[in-house]
């Protein structure tokens, strides 16, 4: 069965599903889609980046496709409804990547700690060893809010604690009153009381249509003053016009967002131009670790999924098939 590899996997990994199917490793095609409609005829499986959009169009031109997989998870360019309705399982590491992710969103709040609240001062950027910006901060001692208990919150939450951070959290799909903040020695909290607290909040929330613009206005006006945050969430969770009025007047004192999406790079973003932003094209999943666990889970269970498609080809279909999402 034929297989294209639009996103890179870890060598071994692509090596045991190459000496099982045939496979064509084609990572540039991601973003070429003429050159990509002329293989998708003959596809049954593909491997794609995050950015790569899985909708009906692509569907009518794959009619042999049983399997899409991505090593990072999320919902954003999947249409699974288009997907269950062909039959089409889509495949996603979820777990690959929580460790990375965690690790990640430590690191930018220690670095908004350290340097977050000279963001935009012309001095910082100097390198003039006779002008000292103010000192930054130690984490120790600090409140940390986390607005969603996404996997990777979870981690980040077990890290900070030992570093003497007071945690507190806000999800609104979790009860307050559930075992899990206890667990994991969360205060938990409404998100405007967490927002008053915080000296510094980290957003994993996971994207739900209802939460479109959450963060806006009316929570944002209950920021304490020169607040930091770092967000690995979709853009559209905030209410950018309101996040950059926010920003410009230092309710939030810096911003770090991990996201590689094009709205944000467009010349009309109301984050463009603003000092106190740092935008990174979406990193936080990016290790060889994460790289590595994502690859071999994408192999084996792309592998499974061809087999039992070729069984139900010659067989008909069987109770124990797998469902088409997972």
């Amino acid at each position: 069965m034929h297989i294209l590899l639009l996103e890179d996997l870890a060598p071994d990994a692509r090596y045991w599903l190459a000496s099982r199917h045939s496979v064509d490793y084609l990572p540039g095609w991601a973003d070429d889609s003429g050159a990509l409609n002329t293989q998708l005829a003959q596809a049954d499986a593909l491997v794609v980046p995050p950015r790569f959009k899985i909708n009906n169009a692509l569907l009518e031109q794959a009619p042999r496709l049983v399997a899409i997989a991505r090593i990072h998870d999320g919902t954003e360019n999947v249409d699974f409804e288009a997907c269950q309705k062909r039959r089409v399982r889509v495949i996603q590491a979820s777990s690959a990547t929580v460790r990375a992710s965690a690790e990640y969103l430590l690191s930018t709040l220690l670095t908004l700690f350290r340097s977050g609240a000279h963001q935009g001062d012309p001095r910082a950027s100097e390198c003039n060893a006779h002008v000292r910006p103010a000192p930054g901060r130690e984490i120790n001692d600090s409140v940390v809010g986390l607005l969603g208990l996404a996997p990777p919150a979870h981690v980040l939450a077990t890290m900070l604690v030992p570093l003497g951070v007071r945690v507190v959290g806000y999800d609104p799909a979790v009860h307050r009153n559930a075992e899990l903040w206890r667990r994991l020695g969360v205060q938990s909290m409404g998100l405007a009381e967490m927002l008053e607290v915080a000296d510094a909040v980290s957003m994993q929330l996971i994207y739900a249509t209802r939460y479109r613009g959450l963060v806006g206005d009316r929570f944002l006006a209950a920021c304490k003053p020169g607040q930091l945050w770092t967000s690995i969430s979709r853009s559209c969770l905030f209410d950018l016009p309101a996040l950059a009025a926010a920003l410009r007047a230092r309710r939030i004192g810096a911003l770090m967002l991990d996201s590689d999406e094009e709205e944000l790079q467009d010349a009309h973003s109301p984050l463009k131009g603003l000092q106190n932003v740092c935008i990174t094209p979406r990193l936080a999943p990016y290790t060889h670790e994460s790289q590595l666990r994502g690859s071999w889970y994408l192999v084996d269970r792309i592998h499974e999924t061809l087999m039992m498609s070729q069984m139900r080809s010659e067989t008909g279909p069987m109770d124990s098939e797998p469902m088409p999402l997972a």
